[in-house]
């Protein structure tokens, strides 16, 4: 098995810390509070907080936006079909 160079190294951990990004949506009030946790975890790189005005009255969504926007190009990709 051939050695791993640092490039490589780095390359794989930069697509772990990538591919672990998410999007925590909130309450436009509770916004500083959540951004406050996730700071205090360590996560302030990984996890963006948004406010959201749709966002369910004591919750949080989690989203994968990486994930939403490849399935959206995936779809626009695909051929149009007019069906009569």
């Amino acid at each position: 098995m051939a050695a791993v160079t640092p490039d490589e190294e780095f390359r794989f951990f930069a697509q772990i810390i990538g591919d672990a990004q998410r999007t925590v949506l909130c309450e436009p009030h509770r916004v500083a509070e959540i951004q406050d946790v996730v700071n205090r975890l360590g996560m302030a790189g990984i996890v963006t907080v948004k406010a959201s005005r749709v966002c369910p009255e004591g919750k949080l969504l989690v989203l994968d936006e990486q994930a939403m926007e490849a399935s959206c190009r995936q779809v626009a990709s695909r051929p149009i079909r007019f069906h009569r």
